[in-house]
């Protein structure tokens, strides 16, 4: 089963552009609820730049909490571009 959860609060990085947040999880039943694999898709509000960040495992996630992870996609460039991808672009394109 796959689920989708948009992040609904209105998210800006350090200058002033938004940035929009979607959740998509995999549920396997073999897994425990940590152990589920999920994704982190995001784009900025000019539809210029889309990205993924994938865990195979919940667990594996060293970046911390939502609010965490958000900041840094939106105000690291480094990181940011590590996770560019544009087959997430398809993810928005209903939404």
């Amino acid at each position: 089963m796959e689920t989708w959860s948009p992040h609904t609060k209105k998210l800006y990085d350090r200058e002033g552009g938004r940035w929009y947040f979607i959740f998509q999880h995999r549920y396997l039943e073999e897994r425990a609820p940590d152990e589920q694999p999920y994704a982190l898709h995001f784009r900025n509000e000019e539809r210029t730049v889309f990205g993924v960040l994938r865990f195979e495992r919940a667990s594996d996630n060293p970046h911390g909490s939502f609010a965490e992870v958000a900041r840094k996609i939106m105000d690291d460039d480094a990181f940011r571009a590590s996770l560019l991808d544009a087959g997430s672009q398809k993810v928005w394109n209903s939404r």
